[in-house]
Formats: structure tokens, C-alpha cells, sequence
């Protein structure tokens, strides 16, 4: 089975709660809305059947997405 196909903007918004920035953080950074920030988070979760942010951040770093600084 093919896995879930993200839009980057998913992408970078699941990346970012997975840093732990709030909804609103991410929003200012990208120049949006805190509801489109929400709307992404939400159909990136959905899609990738993540029931919650926990389960989000596991993914997170099995994708190699999340880097120590």
C-alpha cells in the first residue's frame, strides 16, 4: 500500500507542532490563518490516521523530519 501523500504545506505545519509551536506561531510564520493552520494539521492527521499529537511527533521523527540542534 502506498503511504498518504502530503501537501508540503502539511508537511512543514505537522513539522512545526511536532517542534512544539503553537497553531498561532505557525500561522504568523507562514502568513495565514490560525483556521488554515488548523485545517491542515487536521487533513494531515486524518490522512495519516494519527489520533493524536503524541502519535504525531513518533511519526515525526521516523520521517527524519525533526533535526537536534
Amino acid at each position: 500500500m502506498n503511504p498518504p501523500r502530503l501537501s508540503p504545506r502539511e508537511v512543514f505545519v505537522l513539522t512545526q507542532v511536532a517542534y512544539g509551536y503553537a497553531n498561532k506561531e505557525i500561522a504568523a510564520q507562514l502568513q495565514i490563518s490560525m483556521k488554515t493552520v488548523e485545517s491542515h494539521r487536521a487533513n494531515a492527521m486524518r490522512k495519516l490516521d494519527l489520533p493524536s499529537k503524541v502519535d504525531l511527533v513518533k511519526y515525526a521523527l521516523q520521517q527524519g523530519w525533526l533535526k537536534a540542534d
